[in-house]
């Protein structure tokens, strides 16, 4: 918003949360008097979508590319993170997080009704997965920025003295965020920072408390070391290619080639090279590393899971929400934790748990236009209740037991299938009715009904008799308000189409 601009009632409210301004800082913040003296100032009132987008707008000034020049290859996109744009995207993060910032209030001020705080694996494919999941019955989901926070780690680590140690790790991160760029644009995702970025004593203290506890706990022990042997086999297992031969110089590749007896007639080390660097261009997280005129060094990689257990507790207290993991050992800290934890409507937790491993094929199909569409129908709450009363079916004795997520999954599938004899049923009476010949060439038309098309009702009924119709479509039209399994139902004809 330009400075010399008025705030009106009805207008997006500028700390970007996404809502009018009467209905957000109205009464709270002098926006018109902000702008008019000190525009500088408006970054301590953003809210957490809006410093999530003003972030955004930062990362594509680093790179050097907007709306009007996106880049032209994944080779040009990767060529722009500079040290420069390392330097300037981390100096952003400060700008839109000072040291001075009240966290808890900015934390608290985001608060709504049903929130999941995620603290599992940050790989794309594990993270998306949590997210689309769990957008089906929380208002929304919080994610622990993955950037390092750039104030808290001493100075011959930091991503604005050293930039060029962070060239690949920002590459990842910057993927991640774009990747969640619409779900934040819709208010259903939220990046944000935990306490611990703030308060150094906070950070360790914590630290202590974690190793004291699986100190103290062979039980918890153990299934944490399970999960690392896990995780690291994972990672050795994706990454091998990347840092094993991709990250190699192209000499010690030759030697290596030679030594292996690899070449034959057609296939020289020239080709060899030549397969080397396309794997390179086409690797989505490779980079080129710097020469030497610019500070060759080495570089850090970083593997994160959001924010430890006694800090992700904590940060969920303030916001209010859930926690939900993908780590068998963070679902094993919950369990023993969740009489004791401050967090508001732990029941939540026993439930993501086992939604988060339902072995339901359809649920993979799961994308941001189904969790809009949810709320723009108005069918998040009853969809939710739908939810709770299925696991409250489902579950066992021990909430947090592993057999609970097949059990979710028969009753989810039991439901489903009512659901689906229900809707068979209407057609089977409306062809009992009518006559196969006409039935057939009105359901061929099935969903101009359910959608409520007038035009077509309206003729249909001239030919078939209205008093049928009219009951049929009012069957059709609150079929979902009956059956909130509905949407799981179309959701695997989706999937099998």
């Amino acid at each position: 918003m330009r400075s010399r601009d008025k705030v009106g009632r009805n207008d997006m409210c500028p700390c970007g949360s996404g809502l009018k301004f009467k209905a957000c800082c109205l009464g709270k913040v002098d926006w018109d008097g902000i702008f008019r003296s000190d525009p500088a100032k408006a970054v301590e009132y953003l809210s957490i979508r809006g410093r999530n987008l003003t972030f955004v707008q930062r990362i594509f000034e680093a790179l050097k590319f907007d709306g009007d020049r996106p880049p032209k290859s994944l080779l040009e996109f990767k060529k722009a993170f500079t040290p420069e744009a390392v330097r300037f995207i981390n100096e952003a993060i400060v700008e839109l997080w000072p040291k001075t910032i009240n966290i808890s209030a900015v934390l608290a001020a985001s608060k709504v009704d049903v929130s999941g705080l995620y603290i599992g694996e940050y790989q794309p494919e594990f993270l998306l997965r949590a997210v689309t999941r769990h957008s089906l019955y929380a208002n929304k989901i919080i994610l622990v920025d993955p950037f390092v926070y750039p104030l808290s780690v001493r100075e011959e680590f930091s991503p604005i003295a050293h930039p060029g140690q962070y060239r690949t790790q920002t590459l990842r991160n910057v993927h991640m965020w774009l990747q969640l760029l619409p779900w934040i644009q819709a208010g259903l995702v939220e990046f944000i920072r935990t306490p611990a970025d703030f308060d150094p004593r906070l950070n360790w203290e914590s630290m202590l408390r974690q190793k004291k506890k699986f100190e103290e706990n062979t039980e918890l022990r153990a299934v944490l070391d399970a999960t690392v042997r896990s995780k690291v086999e994972d990672f050795s297992e994706r990454e091998s290619l990347r840092m094993l031969v991709l990250s190699a110089p192209d000499g010690y590749l030759i030697r290596l080639f030679h030594e292996l007896g690899l070449g034959t007639e057609q296939y020289g080390e020239r080709e060899f090279l030549a397969n080397i660097h396309e794997m390179r261009d086409r690797d989505p997280f490779f980079l080129e590393p710097l020469g030497r005129e610019q500070g060759r060094t080495g570089e850090f990689h970083i593997v994160t899971s959001g924010a430890s257990y006694d800090i992700a507790r904590l940060t969920a207290a303030i916001t209010g929400s859930y926690l939900v993991t993908d780590f068998e050992s963070r679902w094993k800290e919950i369990e023993l934790d969740r009489e004791q934890a401050a967090i508001r409507q732990p029941e939540w937790s026993p439930l993501a748990k086992a939604f988060q491993n339902l072995n339901l094929k359809y649920l993979n199909a799961l994308d941001l236009p189904h969790a809009l569409t949810i709320r723009q129908e108005g069918r998040l709450e009853s969809l939710r209740a739908f939810l709770r009363r299925v696991w409250a079916a489902a579950a066992t004795t021990n909430p947090f037991a592993e057999q609970n997520a097949q059990h979710l999954a028969d009753e989810l599938e039991a439901t489903v299938r009512t659901a689906e004899e229900e809707w068979k049923q209407i057609d089977r009476d409306l062809i009992k009715w009518l006559g196969g010949e006409t039935a057939a060439t009105l359901l061929s038309a099935g969903p101009l009904i359910a959608s409520g098309q007038a035009g077509f009702l309206a003729a249909a009924a001239v030919v078939a008799g209205a008093a049928t119709l009219t009951a049929s479509y009012l069957q059709r039209r609150g079929f979902q308000d009956k059956y909130p399994a509905a949407f799981f139902m179309k959701l695997k004809k989706e999937a099998q189409a």
